[in-house]
């Protein structure tokens, strides 16, 4: 992905040498990755597993553009159920099928992370080094449960750009309690 070029000032912006060794990263960077994942991905697995990847990253970045619109009709929310419906549908095809083909194992600073923390749970367990088979766990995640609730929650309660999730500061506390405000109120 690191050759994807970018595109205008900052809608997609370069890409760092290992994707996968990132951290810390911010809701935009992720949208860029769906954004160029599928042409970066094409061609590098066997015929069925490609298209089943390429379905998977198409479903997610359909549902995801539909998540992020800002104003919803009855149209757009009938739309966005039924891409829902598709992209469930494509996890778990995905799972039964792609990754059932593939073994996945633990990048190397997972495996570094769990044998600092089996070193620190007591000094006389010796640490497994090798590096563990990881299994695909996304429909097992209630993230993935709750995504068929995502259309109804926007139909009652409207899209989540308009929230606001600042916290409130200190100050709240004396204002609640200030006389002029108690005497008014």
């Amino acid at each position: 992905m690191r050759n994807m070029p970018t595109f205008g000032v900052d809608t997609i912006r370069k890409f760092w040498s290992d994707v996968s060794a990132r951290k810390q990263l911010a809701a935009r960077d992720y949208e860029d990755f769906l954004i160029v994942m599928i042409p970066a991905f094409e061609g590098l697995l066997p015929l069925r597993d490609d298209q089943n990847v390429a379905d998977l990253l198409f479903e997610l970045a359909n549902w995801h553009a539909l998540a992020k619109l800002r104003l919803h009709t009855e149209v757009t929310l009938q739309i966005f159920r039924a891409a829902t419906g598709h992209v469930t549908e494509a996890v778990r095809h995905f799972a039964n099928t792609t990754c059932e083909e593939w073994t996945t194992l633990e990048l190397a600073k997972e495996t570094e992370a769990r044998v600092r923390r089996e070193e620190r749970q007591g000094p006389g367990t010796v640490p497994d080094r090798e590096r563990k088979v990881v299994r695909y766990n996304v429909p097992n995640t209630p993230k993935y449960h709750f995504m068929p609730d995502y259309p109804n929650s926007i139909e009652e309660i409207g899209t989540t750009d308009n929230g606001n999730t600042q916290v409130v500061g200190p100050n709240i506390c004396s204002l609640m309690f200030h006389p002029l405000i108690v005497w008014l109120g």
